[in-house]
C-alpha cells in the first residue's frame, strides 16, 4: 500500500481517543452542577473536525487507490461513517445549548449518547476493515 494509504487509518484512531475522552467526561459530569460546558464543546468540535477530516480522507485514499487498480471495497464503511457524520455532528449542536446558569442544559444527557455511538461505530468500521485484511 502506498504511504498516503496510512493517514487515514491514524486520523481514525485519533478520533476513537478523542471520542472517547469527550464520552467518558459526559457520561461522568453530566449531573454535575459544574460540568466542564466550554471544554466539552471544544473537544466535540474537534471530534467533529477529525470526523470530517476522517470522512474525506477515507474517500482521496480510496479514490487514489482506484487509481492505480489497487481499492478497496470495504462492505458497509461508507454508510457507517455517514452515520458517523450525524452522530458527530448531533452531539455537536446539543452542546451549543443554553440553561439557566448553574445547570446543565437538558438535552446535554444525549451527547454522551451520540458521541458512544459514534465511537461504537468507529470501532465497528475498525472490526470490518481487520476482517477484510485477514479474509484478502
Amino acid at each position: 500500500m502506498p504511504w498516503y494509504g496510512f493517514i487515514h487509518p491514524v486520523l481514525a484512531i485519533g478520533s476513537i481517543a478523542l471520542g472517547l475522552v469527550t464520552a467518558q467526561t459526559s457520561l461522568s459530569k453530566v449531573s454535575d452542577w459544574d460540568f466542564p460546558m466550554r471544554r466539552q464543546r471544544t473537544r466535540t468540535v474537534y471530534f467533529l473536525l477529525l470526523i470530517i477530516a476522517n470522512f474525506v480522507m477515507g474517500l482521496v485514499v480510496n479514490l487514489a487507490l482506484r487509481s492505480i487498480h489497487k481499492g478497496v471495497v470495504l462492505s458497509g464503511h461508507l454508510t457507517l461513517s455517514i452515520i458517523v457524520l450525524v452522530c458527530a455532528f448531533a452531539a455537536t449542536l446539543l452542546t451549543f445549548t443554553r440553561s439557566e446558569p448553574g445547570k446543565t442544559p437538558p438535552h446535554m444527557r444525549w451527547h454522551a449518547t451520540f458521541m458512544v455511538a459514534a465511537v461504537a461505530l468507529i470501532l465497528t468500521m475498525g472490526f470490518l476493515t481487520g476482517l477484510k485484511l485477514i479474509g484478502s
